[in-house]
């Protein structure tokens, strides 16, 4: 009879710790999800930080040597309804601060000629104002702007 209680205490023991296991990991799960989103939203503005840097020393270079700036002109209509998209999946309020005429499109190739090796997004960018905008992923998940301009 005894042999009986000591077996059903030890079947409550093992199903109470497997359960607050099963609570430990969902909290573990949970924090380690958080980090990674936290992580790709501080690289996505790091890459936007690097990529105006670049352009800023190239624009300065540009103005001592006369050389032409990378990048493809983009249409201004298409720009503002990325503008509008932006605005849209933000709480951010972006207005564009140079003229149309200003705004390149920066391809992979284009950034690997300021330097950037490993980036696979598209940028727009204003060399004069030292406006960057990621055109590939637009915000983060937190619904941050992928945009900056130089201050």
């Amino acid at each position: 009879m005894n042999l009986r209680k000591n077996k059903g205490i030890t079947m409550v023991a093992l199903v109470i710790t497997i359960i607050i296991l099963l609570i430990l990991a969902g909290i573990s799960v949970t924090g380690v999800i958080r980090g990674i989103d936290e992580t790709n939203e501080s690289s996505a503005i790091s890459q936007l930080e690097m990529v105006q840097h670049a352009l800023l020393e190239r624009k300065t270079k540009a103005d001592l040597t006369k050389e032409t700036l990378p990048g493809t002109t983009t249409d201004y209509t298409e720009l503002q309804n990325l503008i509008n998209e932006i605005n849209t999946k933000s709480s951010a309020n972006i207005t564009l601060r140079g003229n149309k005429e200003d705004y390149k499109e920066l391809s992979t190739s284009d950034l690997k000629e300021l330097g950037i090796e490993k980036e696979t997004n598209t940028f727009i960018v204003n060399y004069k104002t030292g406006e960057v905008i990621n055109k590939t992923q637009k915000v983060t998940k937190a619904g941050r702007a992928l945009y900056t301009y130089a201050k």
